[in-house]
């Protein structure tokens, strides 16, 4: 006779009750269950959607339909990391407020900004953005001045390197221990400026500064985060690493990404970024039905 099948664990349930809640700007966010950031990339240049919801018009409509689509949050960027020229301040300001002011006028899900300029930071919080999302986690003292001088969100991010840089090598640590470390020296550093820890979700920086077997390595590794604390946050869509696994471009990456949506919630992950909602909407509510024993209702089955 074979053994019975064994049974998912929740991936959270060792974690107190509060640290399964995400304080932002306009309210706090549930992460006993996953959750889907979409993305709108006001940029010309991005790696993934290649510029085609650039300009205020086209990155509102965006982020309507990813809304409407069951995206928790929606974050709109103005500069891509690809390793190309800055894109002033200026610019990137008047790429993102416009969109920001649009969609939250529209909308009824939180927006967040993506950025690592502090200037862009604080224009985008007082348009109405109810998120920060800064790649190089806090290590600009203006960026985390403008953190701690509002209410919003806190994506911290882990980043070997400097962004628009490209690495001409990688750190020969161990990563998992090295995100571990470095997120509880920024939590120090973030509570001592006055920020809450319920305030702040973590980031392990897929991607950033990391070679493709550090990230393959820190993806299966990804439940040792939880010694933090605090929900993980975690930017899979279309990352280098699915292409050095599967040898897919980043426009072809669908279905290594919905993979990794998977796994990465099994493992504690509560917050993804991505680019398709609509189909990874229905990949990890699958995923949080086999994690519970039961979806959070039942459809009719037509066929």
């Amino acid at each position: 006779m074979s053994d019975p099948p064994a049974v998912l664990r929740d991936p959270l349930a060792e974690l107190a009750p509060g640290a399964r809640r995400w304080r932002h700007g306009s309210g706090v966010l549930d992460c006993d269950r996953g959750h889907l950031v979409g993305i709108v990339n006001a940029t010309p240049d991005s790696f993934s959607d290649e510029g085609r919801h650039f300009g205020t018009a086209a990155s509102i409509a965006h982020g309507i339909a990813l809304a409407e689509q069951g995206a928790s949050i929606i974050e709109v960027g103005g500069e891509s990391l690809r390793f190309a020229p800055r894109t002033e301040v200026a610019e990137e300001i008047a790429r993102v407020v416009p969109v920001i002011r649009g969609l939250t006028g529209t909308i009824s899900a939180p927006v967040a900004i993506d950025t690592f300029k502090p200037e862009v930071a604080e224009a985008a919080i007082a348009a109405g953005a109810s998120v920060l999302n800064d790649p190089t986690g806090l290590r600009d003292p203006g960026m985390l001045r403008a953190a701690s001088a509002s209410d919003v969100g806190i994506v911290m991010t882990h980043f070997f390197g400097t962004p628009k840089i490209r690495p001409r090598s990688f750190p020969d640590v161990d990563v998992p221990d090295a995100v571990t470390a470095w997120a509880r020296e920024t939590l120090a550093l973030a509570g001592a400026a006055g920020i809450a820890a319920e305030r702040i979700v973590i980031d392990p920086g897929l991607g950033l500064g990391k070679s493709p077997q550090q990230d393959l390595d820190l993806l299966r590794r990804l439940g040792e985060l939880q010694v933090l604390g605090r929900p993980i946050f975690m930017p899979i869509s279309n990352k280098k690493v699915l292409g050095a696994v599967t040898g897919r471009v980043a426009t072809q990456r669908l279905a290594p990404t919905a993979a990794g949506v998977a796994w990465c919630r099994l493992r504690g992950a509560s917050i993804f970024r991505v680019h398709e909602v609509g189909f990874l909407k229905d990949v990890l509510t699958m995923t949080e039905a086999l994690i519970a024993g039961a979806p959070e209702r039942w459809h009719e089955v037509i066929k």
